[in-house]
């Protein structure tokens, strides 16, 4: 009887307590990306130890979100959470590689017109829903994938040929996000 009890409750999908849980756990994990994202700060980049982390902090952004989404508990400050802890892993992350990493003239133009069109799309978002924007698209989430793999491919991949395509690819996202934003097309 107890064990029918409790599956009945605590492992049925639907339950209250599995939402709980996966809620829970989502923000868990992203807070953990928050918490340790720093860390990378300290080890030598592109070494195993800073490799293991890395891979390890983009895990978790994955997870997240499936876990949210699988579940059905999504919400506004899941969605908030793991856009902050977007925004510490790859500064966190950049700061780390920095060192490693040569900009040309073309490349920093790319990067400003994108921290521009990344402005004007928080400040269009701003005054348009009275929120503060973060999607989550196709291509933003492309952008991401080719900015999580760009450390762990800097000695496999041209650095002048890997910088020029997620350059490429921010660029479009932003473009993107815009209008979609000044469109109202947001979810």
């Amino acid at each position: 009887r107890w064990v029918s009890l409790f599956n009945s409750t605590l492992l049925n999908p639907g339950s209250l307590c599995v939402a709980r849980f996966s809620f829970l756990m989502a923000n868990l994990l992203t807070i953990l990306r928050l918490i340790l994202s720093p860390f990378l700060l300290l080890l030598q980049p592109l070494s195993i130890s800073f490799c293991s982390l890395y891979v390890f902090l983009g895990f978790t952004d994955i997870l997240d979100g499936f876990i949210a989404r699988r579940t059905k508990t999504t919400s506004t400050l899941g969605s908030l959470l793991d856009s902050i802890g977007d925004i510490v892993f790859s500064a966190t992350s950049f700061i780390a590689i920095y060192p490693l990493l040569h900009f040309d003239l073309f490349l920093l133009f790319l990067i400003a017109l994108i921290f521009i069109l990344r402005v004007i799309n928080l400040a269009t978002g701003l005054m348009k829903e009275k929120k503060l924007i973060l999607l989550h698209t196709v291509p933003n989430k492309v952008t991401g994938l080719l900015l999580f793999i760009f450390p762990l491919t800097l000695n496999l991949i041209p650095y002048a040929l890997s910088s020029t395509v997620i350059a490429v690819a921010a660029l479009y996202a932003s473009i993107d996000e815009g209008i979609l934003i000044w469109k109202g097309r947001i979810k």
